[in-house]
């Protein structure tokens, strides 16, 4: 069974000043804004998703096994990330402009994973509704 504990650090990533251990030198180099987007990205893609209270009732998934990167500045962005934090090839998989669960995690630690990000990640939304009438 891997070791999960870079899994944590991105979890826990947006409720400390700073990271502890594994993203410090990818902090430095691609900043706090950028490094926010990449694991808020990254874990949001892990989030157990059902497609109906039917699906969800027999405990059906419906996430995708791979996480389309948007455009040439998040690939480059993510290029960077893996390159400074090398413990997230053991969970996922960099290939041009998609990441997938490395190969060799087995279906339980994939799950283990969904589970770990759907349980200690908070998701946050900001919605722009405009500015109120004068």
């Amino acid at each position: 069974m891997k070791n999960f504990t870079i899994i944590l650090e991105l979890i826990n990533y947006d409720k400390k000043e700073f990271p502890i251990k594994f993203l410090k030198k990818a902090l430095e180099i691609l900043g706090k804004e950028k490094l926010n987007i990449l694991v808020g990205d990254l874990l949001f893609w892990q989030k157990i998703i059902y497609t109906s209270p039917t699906m969800a009732n027999k405990g059906k998934i419906t996430n995708k096994d791979f996480y389309l990167l948007k455009d040439h500045e998040m690939i480059e962005g993510y290029k960077i990330f893996f390159k400074n934090c090398p413990e997230l090839k053991e969970f996922f998989l960099l290939k041009e402009d998609k990441i997938f669960h490395h190969p060799n995690l087995s279906l339980e630690e994939v799950g283990k994973l969904r589970k770990l990000i759907n349980e200690g990640y908070e998701l946050t939304m900001k919605i722009n509704i405009g500015s109120p009438k004068k």
